[in-house]
């Protein structure tokens, strides 16, 4: 195998590797935060984001409950294991309610929509469904388009 094909198969396998890491991340973050939302009286939350021009952020977490009056995100903590990994070494850190709902937001996107921030960007929202224990990413991509016309006169 020459260097350059052994390195490709390298980056492929720690790509493998990182998306394992954040799939198992995201299933803990879903699974801590669902008690804690049903304990608060939440129904769904709508982590809303935008991004463009190599910047973007989590602009607002909205909590409703089940009449889908807006609610204040209380303030709660929610135990976060070191990794996502419960059999990883450490103790779990204790995180804001917000905090959770905003490191699983980030997380979501760079899973699933990597760069979701660069050139043009995107926008959107992490819904979540506490009663069903559902999880949609909408994610709304951007970009420029053109159209080149040519006519011989």
């Amino acid at each position: 195998m020459t260097d350059i094909q052994a390195a490709m198969v390298d980056f492929a396998a720690r790509q493998a590797e990182r998306a394992a890491q954040a799939d198992t991340r995201l299933q803990h973050l879903k699974q801590a935060l669902i008690p804690q939302l049903r304990q608060a009286g939440i129904d769904t939350v709508e982590i809303r984001f935008d991004g463009y021009g190599d910047s973007g952020a989590i602009e607002e977490i909205e909590c409703r409950d089940a009449a889908g009056q807006a609610l204040a995100c209380p303030e709660m903590f929610v135990a976060i294991v070191p990794d996502g990994d419960a059999a990883a070494a450490g103790e779990p850190k204790q995180e804001t309610l917000n905090g959770a709902l905003e490191s699983l937001g980030y997380l979501a996107l760079e899973r699933h929509h990597p760069g979701w921030e660069i050139n043009d960007g995107a926008s959107g929202a992490l819904m979540i469904d506490v009663g069903t224990a559902t999880f949609m990413l909408e994610c709304s991509l951007r970009y420029t388009g053109y159209e080149e016309h040519s006519t011989e006169l």
